[in-house]
């Protein structure tokens, strides 16, 4: 479920469900579909992306349809969302500030860094689990090593352990960290009132520098989905996944 509403010049999404805050395709659709229509909307300055669910951020990618994927364009198109989603944040010419509140795993890290701004409580864990279930964080690397670099990417990549609030502030995933979540949301908003009176010309050429897009192409997300959807298929991570199943 995908709620969203506008304060002043800044639109809330918050998103929640019963499975871990997990991303089907259907979540995943309806939030490219919200920040395409925010693109066009003058009214709107900037957006706080936030988890509705008390207990975490999200899980990443939907197991329980990575489970049910038999066949390979099925696999990449499901992947794929994660790049087609990845690439209107950082188009999108408003600043995202995501907020987050508890572990990010997987999938999900990649929204983290593909935001502009990123306020955490002292809760907050991230998890690049992928490499452990036998695939790999092939779509969302893109974000991430912009975010935090190579060398970072790599740590979190090969060592799936979480990775606490205060590492992530000196990588450079995380740009403020609160004590809880009341502090960190009132946080957010003064920063998006404070944005919401910028020059949204200027805002719309910084969003370009910070992400590189005269050199970056959406094929990238493309060639990455395929390599995840290869990996997904493999009789490794099948078994993998089925075991995890009846845990």
């Amino acid at each position: 479920m995908i709620k969203t509403k506008q304060i002043s010049k800044t639109l809330v999404i918050e998103f929640s469900n019963e499975k871990s805050n997990s991303f089907d395709s259907g979540m995943l659709s309806t939030l490219i579909d919200i920040l395409k229509l925010a693109k066009y909307n003058n009214e709107i300055q900037s957006i706080i992306l936030m988890s509705g669910n008390p207990k975490l951020f999200s899980a990443g990618a939907s197991f329980d349809e990575m489970i049910e994927i038999e066949e390979y364009e099925p696999a990449k198109d499901f992947f794929m969302n994660f790049g087609r989603i990845i690439w209107e944040m950082i188009n999108l010419p408003k600043i995202i500030i995501t907020l987050v509140d508890g572990k990010s795993i997987g999938g999900s890290v990649g929204l983290v860094s593909a935001s502009d701004f990123v306020i955490a409580t002292n809760r907050a864990e991230f998890r690049l689990s992928e490499y452990s279930v036998g695939i790999g964080p092939f779509v969302i690397a893109p974000a991430i090593e912009m975010k935090i670099g190579k060398s970072a990417f790599m740590e979190m990549t090969i060592d799936t352990s979480y990775k606490n609030a205060e590492w992530a502030f000196r990588k450079g995933l995380v740009n403020r960290v609160f004590e809880d979540k009341e502090s960190a949301l009132k946080s957010a908003f003064e920063l998006s009132e404070d944005l919401n009176n910028r020059n949204p010309v200027a805002t719309a050429e910084l969003k370009s520098i910070f992400w590189d897009l005269e050199n970056l192409n959406f094929s990238i997300f493309e060639h990455r989905a395929e390599k995840t959807a290869k990996s997904l298929l493999t009789e490794h991570t099948k078994n993998f996944l089925k075991n995890f199943k009846k845990k």
